[in-house]
């Protein structure tokens, strides 16, 4: 009897080794198999007047979007399991000698129907010569804000008066929503 013990407890170790293994294994295979899919969101062109010079940060931009990311699980048949913001960008579309001179900052925020705003993506430095800011987007999980409506805002820290009687202006974005399988 005493010989069985060894080789009772060795087939244990070995059997608990072989299903930890094959666990790790399931959960790499998992990973493996994500799909980040890139969601571009529909571009918006808007004017701000030259009644917005005030020198505080305002809302420059405001805009309720769905965004259609419950087809897009479906069809890459998983489960939602991150969205992040992949990009955004500001452009000066006319007048055509209109700058960002007239704006020192600007940060973009997503708000979920009902919840709180994300901050989402900041504009650094602006110079000041261009006319398009390409947003620093934050790392951030705003899975629970898109599977729903939610609200982007633009806010801008104005220097000073706009320098046309209305500037038009073109917000591009875009989603990089994860999708693992089920």
């Amino acid at each position: 009897m005493k010989t069985r013990s060894p080789w009772i407890t060795l087939m244990i170790l070995l059997s608990t080794g072989i299903i930890f293994t094959l666990f790790q294994s399931c959960e790499k295979i998992k990973d493996a198999l994500k799909v980040n899919v890139n969601y571009d969101l529909p571009d918006h062109y808007f004017t701000i007047d030259s009644l917005s010079h005030l020198k505080s940060e305002q809302v420059l931009y405001s805009q309720t979007y769905t965004a259609n990311i419950d087809s897009l699980v479906n069809a890459n048949k998983g489960s939602l399991s991150d969205a992040s913001v992949s990009q955004l960008q500001l452009t000066v579309v006319s007048p055509d000698w209109v700058t960002l001179d007239w704006l020192s900052s600007a940060r973009i925020t997503l708000t979920p129907a009902g919840g709180a705003p994300i901050e989402v993506a900041t504009s650094g430095t602006i110079n000041p010569m261009l006319k398009t800011i390409d947003f620093e987007v934050k790392n951030v999980d705003v899975a629970s804000a898109v599977t729903g409506p939610f609200q982007l805002d633009l806010y801008g820290n104005l220097t000073g008066p706009i320098p046309a009687g209305s500037v038009q202006m073109l917000l591009e974005s875009g989603l990089e929503v994860t999708v693992s399988p089920k």
